[in-house]
């Protein structure tokens, strides 16, 4: 906390009539407390200063120089590092204040770095070197299979190398992972076709621990010929973690290559990920100050779509589900919604159609984080599964569910949690 802040007023943020400089963001807030209640990370330390409203007054007193961070580096860190990023302060707030921008802001501001080192590093090789990272992590599941990893857990070796995340890795991958590429050539699918005419964006999970999904993803698309970008590193990441400079360089990279595929009409960009989509979405917000950038990212914004744009037939087995719709950054908003009506139409009074639970599962990696208290939320979420006696959950976000289903297996056999696209029963 040595670091003197940086924390800039005129850095750009999203608002409902478009960018807007952060102290302008800010002081829109109207300490309503319409936010505080639907803030996971308060409901469970009931303290205002981890609330949206509180955090946002810390960025407000910090821009106008009334306090300073060595007042209390503690309590700043603390409250910065709890917020689980879910936007859910963002969809309760009358004016769609961007809280979790202003947070970000915030933690680049205090050089705040919530991730284990060693996973930071990790993924940064994604971005630098995805070939490489791709090696790394079939290596790391062959040790798994083995049983190398338990007996480095046992020996306390994770712990002394920096890789004590990694216990958490374990607990939630499924059984036997596997990576895109790798299965994609199993199938003998082609991943890019000539004369395309969508392309699907993978997400990080999707990629590298669950390949089902894309695949799944994939024949949701047919018969349409689509190009698969595999090895794409997107900058959610490392925006989320800090660097924005190497967020804006990847964004550039996909931006190019999907122009590249789409020279003359420019073709729907297809993701699984809730994050990525919000992300791309808002994408322009990062180049307003670079106006031939932004015009290339409002094109690529306009084409983004979410997998709940798609056609869904109805299951053969309807059982008794929810829809979980946590996501980082951004509100899911008119994805969660045709995501609810494919729901509520395939299973009818089957369909939880109230939100089961008040808590956010922590997407986008932020279980990793300390302090977020996210496996206290995962069990929140747990208990409402059983106490509605729900069979199925089905999560907009990969990430989100790979935590709770983890959390199922341990405390509740009974339900699974699934991505959406596992919505229509596999061939």
């Amino acid at each position: 906390m040595k670091r003197k802040i940086t924390l800039s007023p005129a850095s750009f943020v999203p608002g409902p009539q478009g960018p807007r400089a952060l102290v302008q963001s800010v002081d829109y807030c109207t300490r309503c407390n319409a936010c505080v209640q639907s803030c996971p990370s308060y409901l469970l330390q009931r303290e205002e200063a981890f609330s949206p409203r509180g955090r946002n007054q810390i960025v407000r007193l910090l821009l106008e120089r009334k306090i300073k961070v060595s007042d209390n580096p503690d309590l700043i860190k603390q409250t910065t590092a709890a917020c689980l990023l879910c936007a859910q302060c963002t969809t309760a707030c009358a004016g769609a204040l961007p809280m979790p921008d202003h947070m970000l802001a915030l933690r680049r501001a205090i050089n705040l770095q919530t991730l284990p080192k060693t996973l930071r590093l990790f993924l940064r090789l994604h971005a630098v070197w995805p070939s490489g990272f791709e090696m790394l992590v079939r290596t790391g599941y062959v040790f798994r299979r083995l049983g190398l990893l338990w007996l480095l857990r046992v020996s306390g070796l994770l712990n002394l190398f920096g890789f004590a995340w990694l216990k958490h890795a374990n607990a939630i991958l499924p059984k036997r992972p596997s990576t895109l590429k790798k299965l994609f050539k199993k199938q003998k699918i082609c991943l890019s076709p000539q004369e395309a005419q969508v392309v699907y964006l993978p997400s990080f999970e999707a990629s590298y621990i669950t390949p089902q999904t894309a695949l799944q993803t994939w024949r949701l698309l047919q018969p349409k010929k689509t190009f698969v970008l595999t090895e794409q590193s997107t900058g959610l990441f490392e925006y989320l973690y800090g660097d924005k400079t190497l967020a804006l360089i990847q964004l550039k990279n996909l931006l190019t290559r999907w122009e590249k595929l789409s020279p003359r009409k420019k073709l729907p960009l297809i993701t699984d990920s809730i994050e990525l989509y919000g992300f791309l979405k808002h994408s322009p917000v990062l180049f307003a100050t670079l106006k031939g950038w932004q015009k290339r990212a409002q094109a690529l914004a306009e084409h983004v779509q979410f997998v709940s744009d798609l056609r869904f037939a109805k299951p053969a087995n309807v059982k008794r589900c929810a829809l979980d719709s946590s996501t980082v950054l951004y509100p899911a908003g008119e994805a969660a919604v045709r995501a609810r009506k494919i729901f509520k139409t395939h299973f009818g009074k089957n369909f939880v159609e109230c939100e089961y639970s008040h808590y956010a599962i922590a997407a986008a990696g932020l279980a990793f984080v300390p302090q977020t208290r996210a496996e206290e939320m995962v069990l929140e979420n747990v208990k409402d599964v059983a106490r509605r006696q729900l069979q199925e959950v089905y999560c907009l976000s990969g990430l989100a569910a790979l935590e709770l289903n983890a959390a199922l297996r341990r405390h509740y056999p009974q339900a699974q949690a699934k991505h959406m696209v596992f919505l229509q029963d596999e061939p």
